[in-house]
């Protein structure tokens, strides 16, 4: 619809637009017989004082995007051929419409010529002479010296040629209308009209184009690109020097039980080669077509790219990154990052939202509340489809987790509301005591198995899951027949810390069980010289490495362990900081050392500690790393070789070997 003359972006939309789909690429010649008038004398008209103001700023601006002034024309002359089709359908006759686009590099001209709706003297005025916008002048005066602020607050419209021209010619004459129209402006503050002028149905604009930075858009492949960049999807054929340009039709306002894989793969390789040309020889894993026509206007196809991405790759992403927004299948901005949130950036694709205003600046798109719906609506539809998808070939998400995992982890990480958390917890797929190796589950499967009264939702971090099947804090709580989360990547402890609970589940690590099992067991040791045993242990590793002993019979396959003050968790991402040298992590962390009395080792040792002190206090050490190392608290196992070494050499130097013998 042709913009309210209230609004400037709809006065400076000026000249058409577009939107019927044109399902032939056969191109015709649009010409008509002209019409030969009596021309009137010209009527020299001023512009409106902010119109004036407003041409003054755009056509001394060094506006970065100067190119989108061929985006701004084409999209006016496809909403004219919108119009134009509309109204002879209801005079029960058909229209084909089309632009023509002509650059003259010896003559340093552009013409752009659409066979639309046209406009009448009236129109011409309303549309290129006033801005009847509400609070404009005091807009244009505030911002005089921002040019992109203004273009962005009224829209660039027809206004943007006056950033690259010197002069320029609007023809029009009005669909069944006798007269034509002409509109001249040489670069001053007024214009000229004059009626009765030779010109065909629609509009034609004449661009003479400014010396310098601006001669380049006359030439032939830089015209060619812009217009593949911005208005490919054009419904309306766009033929350029006698040369079709877009030819590849707007799949994303298709029926989606109509497009094709093969479609798909053809508008994907389109859309990588324009915006996404490190994807340009991938393939799309998943792809999600979408249309909805409440809350918001939505067209769209998203696709979730196979490839693969590196840590190396993730970690050196810039912020190019989003979704293809379009209005009407004309170009906004090509990577639109504010459509989603930034765990999703690797989705890539279209989306095309009417509600979304054409003249949208790249600031405005932050805090544009279309957008900001827009983007909910998106985000949900995305979690959404990945949650069915879980179900439906958990095999293939299986495989594609594998690529977006990272993306995921991060949001959790990132995202500061709870709910938003969780609803991207969904997706986590982690493995499980109760499975077999690679066999992956998802938080919700996990609450589905819970015992009846369990509370919690039990994990644990462990390098490998060989690792966490032999470790001494998984004994505990599988011994009540629990399930428990293996985190097998440091960064799932992170994500686990940071998300605390799932669907009114606390996530607790089983090292926190197990500690509180042993401290029941503590309490029941009756042992005499218990007080004896604890200041010969710290004494032996110093209190730093120690800050308290705990005794317990619970029976274990593990001598000791450790706990300590903080979230176990917590204190190993300290330590991947790299922060601390030495045993500084200790002072900070205070470690409890839980030694089981019941096996053999630890009462091999208290036996020792009597008979040999010096191989005990050996012992003893390396029972302590062998604990600091099991719960992932080691820096530096360096110190470990000698010992054992010399441990070994005293074990071999007797003749029958009794050390460990209870």
């Amino acid at each position: 619809q042709m913009r309210s003359v209230r609004s400037l972006s709809r006065l400076a939309r000026v000249i058409s637009s577009q939107a019927a789909p044109s399902r032939t690429l056969q191109v015709r010649c649009i010409s008509v017989a002209p019409r030969v008038l009596s021309s009137t004398q010209p009527e020299r008209r001023e512009f409106q004082a902010e119109t004036a103001k407003l041409l003054d700023i755009v056509a001394k601006s060094l506006y970065s995007d100067s190119e989108v002034f061929v985006r701004e024309l084409i999209s006016n002359s496809s909403d004219a051929i919108e119009k134009r089709r509309l109204a002879d359908l209801e005079k029960g006759k058909s229209h084909f419409g089309e632009i023509r686009i002509t650059v003259d590099e010896a003559k340093n001209t552009i013409v752009f010529q659409d066979n639309g709706i046209g406009m009448t003297k009236d129109e011409l005025i309303s549309y290129l002479g006033t801005i009847a916008h509400s609070g404009s002048k005091a807009f244009v005066e505030e911002n005089a010296e921002k040019a992109e602020n203004v273009i962005g607050q009224f829209g660039v419209g027809f206004y943007s040629a006056f950033m690259v021209a010197d002069r320029v010619e609007v023809k029009s004459r009005k669909a069944g209308e006798e007269t034509g129209i002409q509109w001249m402006w040489n670069g001053g503050n007024s214009y000229e009209m004059s009626e009765g002028v030779e010109t065909e149905e629609g509009t034609k604009i004449l661009i003479h184009l400014k010396k310098g930075d601006a001669e380049i858009y006359a030439q032939f492949l830089r015209m060619k690109d812009i217009i593949e960049k911005y208005s490919y999807f054009v419904s309306a054929p766009i033929i350029l020097n006698e040369e079709r340009v877009n030819s590849l039709n707007a799949i994303w306002t298709a029926n989606p039980k109509e497009v094709s894989a093969e479609q798909h793969d053809q508008f994907f390789s389109q859309l990588t080669r324009m915006h996404h040309p490190h994807l340009q020889h991938d393939r799309p894993a998943y792809y999600i077509h979408y249309k909805a026509d409440s809350p918001l206007s939505i067209r769209s196809i998203m696709y979730i790219p196979s490839h693969r991405v590196s840590q190396m790759e993730f970690a050196t992403q810039g912020e190019e990154y989003g979704l293809s927004l379009y209005a009407r299948r004309v170009l906004i901005k090509a990577k639109a990052k504010e459509l989603l949130p930034k765990y999703l950036r690797f989705v890539i694709g279209v989306v095309d939202c009417e509600d979304i205003p054409l003249n949208l600046s790249r600031e405005m798109l932050q805090n544009d509340p279309v957008v900001n719906k827009l983007r909910r609506v998106l985000t949900d539809k995305i979690i959404g489809f990945f949650v069915q998808q879980m179900k439906k070939d958990p095999i293939k998400y299986n495989d594609i987790y594998k690529n977006i995992a990272l993306y995921l982890k991060e949001g959790i990480v990132l995202e500061a509301d709870q709910n938003v958390k969780e609803d991207i917890a969904r997706l986590l797929q982690l493995e499980s005591s109760n499975s077999k190796a690679r066999t992956l589950t998802s938080l919700p499967d996990y609450i589905s198995r819970m015992q009846e009264g369990q509370k919690d939702i039990y994990y644990m971090y462990a390098p490998s899951r060989q690792l966490a099947e032999s470790s001494p804090y998984l004994e505990v709580v599988k011994g009540e027949g629990k399930e428990v989360l293996f985190l097998l990547d440091p960064a799932d402890e992170v994500v686990f810390l940071s998300l605390a609970q799932f669907k009114g589940h606390n996530l607790v690590s089983v090292e926190k069980w197990a500690e509180k099992a042993d401290e029941k067991e503590e309490k029941k040791e009756l042992l005499a010289d218990k007080k004896e045993i604890y200041e010969w242990v710290k004494n032996t590793l110093g209190s730093v490495r120690v800050n308290e002993v705990k005794v317990s019979r619970r029976v274990s396959e593990h001598p000791a362990m450790i706990s300590v003050q903080q979230e176990m968790g917590a204190a190993r991402h300290f330590l991947r900081m790299g922060e601390t040298k030495g045993n500084e992590h200790l002072a900070f962390f205070k470690p409890t050392l839980h030694l089981h009395l019941n096996h053999p080792v630890t009462e091999g040792l208290l036996k020792l500690r009597k008979t040999d002190p010096q191989t005990a206090q050996l012992l003893l050490e390396q029972i302590y790393d062998n604990a600091l190392l099991t719960a992932g608290l080691m820096t530096d196992s360096r110190n470990m070789i000698p010992r054992l070494n010399d441990l070994l050499t005293k074990l071999l130097g007797k003749e029958k070997s009794t050390i460990l013998t209870p």
